[in-house]
């Protein structure tokens, strides 16, 4: 019931703060262990592909981001495995209240993950950016933000495993 209501009040916020409606996908995000399967859309249409993007999934390539990602997702998997394990027989409980409690600890896991993969996102920003003018860049960064449906930065760091452009585009300082 506190993860319903804490989902609830996210949304409500996230609704002011970007003057969105919540509509049938923030119903969906508010249901417990559904919000874990449902996408999230993240762009009202497709952003142009140009030299910043190409750029920018060289820079992941180089960096080896793929593989580090993976690495952390399995990870995790180990440690989400080990705690379903550690719940059901030490506390004796059944697998699908295991779940639910691993659900509710993953929350702030799902936080850490996502601040993993941001910074991942702004190492390959960076690679780009030092390889182009920063006029390319400031462009490229403002055609992702026209085509993104906003999000505060709480709200993405819970669902989202990219930055908004806003704050990419604050991290290099192109604003």
């Amino acid at each position: 019931m506190v993860e319903v209501l804490g989902r609830i009040v996210l949304e409500v916020r996230e609704c002011r703060l970007t003057q969105q409606g919540g509509g049938f996908w923030m119903v969906l995000r508010i249901i417990p262990l559904v919000n874990d399967l449902v996408p999230l859309p993240e762009n009202r249409r497709e952003p142009v592909v140009g030299n910043f993007v190409k750029l920018h999934e060289e820079g992941h390539q180089k960096l080896h981001h793929a593989t580090l990602r993976n690495t952390l997702k399995v990870l995790l998997l180990l440690l989400a495995l080990g705690w379903i394990v550690f719940v059901t027989f030490q506390f004796a409980c059944p697998l699908w209240e295991a779940f639910l409690w691993l659900h509710v600890v993953a929350i702030p896991g799902r936080m850490l993950f996502h601040g993993f993969c941001w910074n991942q996102e702004y190492e390959a920003d960076t690679y780009a950016f030092r390889q182009l003018e920063k006029k390319i860049a400031k462009n490229a960064l403002r055609e992702l933000t026209a085509c993104e449906i906003p999000h505060t930065k709480l709200f993405a760091l819970i669902y989202r495993e990219h930055p908004t452009a806003a704050l990419r585009q604050k991290k290099l300082h192109l604003k």
